[in-house]
C-alpha cells in the first residue's frame, strides 16, 4: 500500500514543483510556498493533471480493490474523476461544512474512499461523526434546521491517519472539516465507488449515473 501511495504522492509533488520550483517536496509544509489566495488554482491544476496523466485507477485498485470486492463484489463502478483536497493552516476558503453526500444526490449504496497524502490529525483532518450521532442529529435537523449550526465537533471526531492508511466510509455519515488550526497542511484525494448492480439514480439526478459520474 505504501508503494502505491508513494506513486500518488510523488506525482502530486512533481506537479507542484512544476508550478512552484521553490517547493521543498514536503506536502505538509505547502503553505510555506503557496499563498492561500492561490490554493484553489493549484488544486484545480492538480485535479486536471492527476486525471489526465496519472494512472490512478490501477493504483486505486491495488490499494483498496480487495476491500471493495469483499463488500460489493467484483463488478465495481468508480467515480469518473478523482478529487484533490488541500487544507492549509488558517485557510477559510477551503471549508466543507458538515454534510452527508446523500443530501447532495449521491447514492447511499456507494462507498467513499479518503486517501491522505500527509499525516492527518486534529483540525487539519476531516471529522466524521459516529453512526449514532449522525442519526440523532439528522432527526433533530429535520425538526429544526438551525440545530445544525449548534452541533459541536469533538476532538475524537477528527480522523487520525498516518501516511499509508486509507479510509473507506459510508457516505450517509455526517462529515466535513473546520478551519485548520495546526501548523501543517493536509493534502488528500477522495473518490467514490459502488457495485454495478446498485440502483441507479432517477431522472432528477441523472448526472450521477454510470457513464457520467461513474465509469
Amino acid at each position: 500500500d505504501d508503494q502505491n501511495l508513494e506513486k500518488l504522492k510523488s506525482f502530486i509533488i512533481k506537479k507542484i514543483k512544476k508550478k512552484y520550483p521553490s517547493f521543498k517536496s514536503e506536502l505538509n509544509d505547502l503553505h510555506k510556498t503557496v499563498n492561500i489566495k492561490d490554493i484553489n488554482e493549484l488544486r484545480l491544476f492538480l485535479f486536471d493533471q492527476i486525471n489526465k496523466d496519472c494512472n490512478w485507477e490501477e493504483i486505486l485498485l491495488n490499494l483498496v480493490g480487495d476491500e471493495l470486492s469483499y463488500s460489493m463484489g467484483r463488478d465495481i463502478l468508480v467515480q469518473s474523476k478523482i478529487n484533490v483536497s488541500i487544507q492549509m493552516p488558517n485557510d477559510k476558503t477551503s471549508l466543507l461544512p458538515m454534510h452527508t453526500d446523500c443530501a447532495s444526490a449521491d447514492t447511499p449504496f456507494q462507498s467513499n474512499i479518503w486517501i491522505p497524502l500527509t499525516d492527518t490529525y486534529k483540525t487539519n483532518s476531516m471529522f466524521i461523526l459516529s453512526e449514532g450521532d449522525t442519526k440523532k442529529y439528522i432527526e433533530n435537523i429535520l425538526k429544526d434546521r438551525k440545530i445544525s449550526k449548534k452541533i459541536k465537533i469533538k476532538d475524537e471526531d477528527f480522523l487520525r491517519l498516518k501516511f499509508g492508511e486509507v479510509l473507506i466510509f459510508n457516505p450517509s455519515i455526517l462529515h466535513g472539516n473546520v478551519i485548520n488550526k495546526t501548523d501543517h497542511t493536509r493534502v488528500s484525494l477522495n473518490i467514490r465507488a459502488k457495485s454495478i448492480f446498485a440502483p441507479e439514480p432517477n431522472d432528477r439526478n441523472s448526472d450521477r449515473r454510470f457513464g457520467t459520474y461513474y465509469k
